[in-house]
């Protein structure tokens, strides 16, 4: 299993960034540098998601990386 950090914008939910880790010890550690980073900033948002692939991230948690029109037409289908 892998460790993927989502950077996201929170307005959009669209264009998030991917950082995928494999040790559990750094991905923590990345996790709360960019939330440090981040902190104030109300636009985008970060979480830490495991998986075996970013494939699956990407469709099990698809809010992150599609628009809200496109989650209307998944809901939809």
């Amino acid at each position: 299993m892998s460790h993927f950090i989502v950077i996201f914008d929170r307005s959009r939910r669209a264009d998030a960034e991917v950082l995928p880790i494999d040790d559990a010890r750094e991905a923590v550690s990345r996790l709360f540098e960019v939330e440090s980073t981040l902190r104030g900033d109300e636009t985008r948002g970060v979480v830490m998601l495991v998986a075996d692939s970013e494939d699956t991230i990407r469709a099990t948690h698809s809010h992150y990386f599609n628009s809200f029109d496109e989650l209307v037409e998944l809901a939809e289908a």
